[in-house]
């Protein structure tokens, strides 16, 4: 990991603040599979730099999908379509660290403000639109894979279009986490190896620490799977979203 002067300031209670965050958010992915980028990075961006934010929900994704993958490898050879998704993924990784690099923080807190708007409306649209493109759908794998690779490595946030192209090809509640979880993984793998071309804007300790209490809640969380209902889950987190989208269209408005 590289660190340098450029490292952005983070104080004591800047980096419990972000703990407290990581550990909220990977305790959710434990119990749900889900949830992780989209409570973490919005919450991190209110009040740290924007590419810190990323950084600091980044790395611990990395490990939380990697060691999902590693625990569920007997299934990865039966997941089917999921696999089509990589190459779109990789690609969308790669221009997404461009986007990241190239865009303002105010115009990166709007994206992701809009991101998330959309990923509020998602459900409501797949619940209406009733005609079957599940082969369409699957036929074009590698671009909802670029999608979900750009808006991964460029905002943290690729899930919608993951579950966006999940309900359409008519996947099961398995193979959307294998795709979930595969994009997650090879999207932070892309977006982070490049980033390490340059020093990171977080130091090593609070990366690390960031990484040790999301397996430690995520664990926590994956011992309690399937004892609370995720539909109350997802309610609970498009309001949140909803409150997200409002605090970072503020947050662009004071930004430099």
């Amino acid at each position: 990991m590289s660190a340098s002067a450029a490292a952005w300031p983070v104080s004591t209670v800047e980096v419990l603040a972000s703990l407290a965050i990581l550990a909220g958010a990977a305790f959710a992915q434990g119990v749900f599979g889900l949830g992780f980028a989209m409570i973490a990075t919005p919450l991190l961006a209110l009040f740290l730099d924007y590419r810190a934010a990323v950084l600091l929900a980044a790395v611990p994704l990395l490990v939380l999908a990697g060691n999902w993958l590693v625990a569920n490898r007997r299934d990865l050879r039966h997941s089917g379509v999921s696999w089509q998704l990589l190459p779109g993924i990789v690609v969308g990784a790669v221009t997404g660290v461009w986007v990241h690099v190239a865009l303002s923080e105010r115009l990166s807190l709007l994206l992701l403000a809009a991101l998330l708007a959309f990923s509020i409306a998602l459900p409501w649209g797949l619940q209406r639109f009733r005609n079957d493109v599940s082969m369409a759908a699957r036929r074009t794998a590698p671009l909802f894979g670029a999608l979900a690779g750009i808006t991964e490595s460029a905002l943290n946030v690729g899930a919608p279009f993951m579950v966006m192209f999940g309900e359409l090809a008519r996947l099961t509640r398995r193979q959307q986490l294998i795709a979930l979880n595969l994009g997650f993984f090879f999207g932070k793998a892309v977006q982070l190896s490049l980033l390490s071309a340059s020093a990171w804007p977080v130091s090593p300790l609070p990366l690390s620490l960031g990484v040790m209490i999301s397996m430690l809640f995520y664990r926590i969380g994956d011992r309690l799977a399937g004892h609370y209902p995720e539909e109350t889950f997802r309610r609970l987190l498009a309001k949140f979203i909803g409150l997200m989208v409002l605090s970072l269209i503020a947050r662009a408005a004071t930004s430099s």
